[in-house]
């Protein structure tokens, strides 16, 4: 489920397409976030949505209720965000500052009769305007697309859900996951890798994924084997190949005597072996490309 074409329509040009939390022009950078999460119940109502930039949505969805640290966003905070500055859009009344070249200024300046404050950057008082100017940069495109930003955190989320499987800490789990993701990337949220960097992003988790699998292997012997199944067929929907052409390779290379008919027929050293096979078999056919 999503929020229809009218409400993110009417969302937008009531926050005048900037984040309802931090106030930055956004551009094309912003995002509809449920207020309340539709896992708990949320709908795609209007009242139920609020724009924010791809750094607070961030911020706002990796809160982590089981290791508590700082304070969440309350969907009733967010819900005061958003009415607040709906309201203070709506009450200056002021054109929206288009997307330049970078770097970009943005300036906003208003005069009312009654004193207000509409986010960090401007001031309207009773005597005097204040004139703020704030610089932001919008790269337009050059980020990873929202597609590979929610792949990336489900890779992240089944990491952690690895250390939970395993009792260890997942908070410190998330920490270390997430720094090493952003200084592999030399970003400092994972929504700036540039997107050339999509498939590499995407390698490079799977591959810490990799290295968690076997802390799990004593602990739930059935997720670990599990956790073979969608890395091997990701590789076989690269190599265009259909599963019956996958339970072909497995029964032939791994010299099985009978006929493959689900990985789940498989040992758990016959699916780290696959395993690897699928992963040669895709780095093969990437030199084959490239020479």
């Amino acid at each position: 489920m999503s929020f229809s074409r009218e409400t993110v329509e009417d969302a937008l040009v009531a926050c005048g397409r900037l984040c309802c939390i931090c106030h930055k022009f956004c551009g094309v950078r912003i995002e509809m976030h449920h207020i309340s999460p539709q896992h708990k119940g949320g709908d795609d109502s209007p009242e139920n949505c609020i724009p924010l930039c791809l750094d607070c949505h961030a911020e706002v969805e990796h809160y982590n209720t089981n290791h508590p640290r700082g304070r969440k966003f309350t969907p009733g905070e967010l819900t005061k965000h958003r009415d607040k500055w709906f309201a203070m859009v709506g009450a200056l009344n002021t054109p929206v500052p288009q997307v330049e070249e970078l770097p970009s200024q943005v300036s906003l300046s208003v005069s009312g009769t009654n004193n207000m404050v509409a986010g960090r950057d401007l001031h309207v008082t009773t005597s005097k305007i204040v004139k703020k100017t704030v610089v932001h940069t919008d790269p337009g495109g050059k980020h990873i697309t929202n597609t590979t930003a929610r792949k990336i955190h489900a890779l992240v989320q089944e990491y952690i859900d690895n250390h939970k499987v395993a009792e260890k800490d997942p908070s410190r789990a998330a920490q270390r996951i997430w720094g090493r993701l952003k200084k592999e990337f030399n970003v400092t949220a994972y929504k700036e890798i540039a997107l050339e960097d999509s498939e590499r992003a995407i390698q490079w988790l799977h591959a810490e994924l990799a290295k968690s699998r076997p802390i799990i292997r004593r602990k739930d012997p059935a997720l670990w084997k599990k956790s073979f199944y969608k890395p091997i067929y990701a590789r076989t929907n690269e190599l265009g190949m259909s599963k019956d052409e996958l339970y072909a390779i497995a029964q032939s290379r791994l010299a099985l005597k009978k006929p493959v008919s689900s990985l789940k027929d498989l040992t758990q050293n016959n699916l780290e072996k696959l395993h690897r096979i699928m992963i040669a078999e895709v780095k093969k056919r990437d030199n084959q490309e490239s020479s």
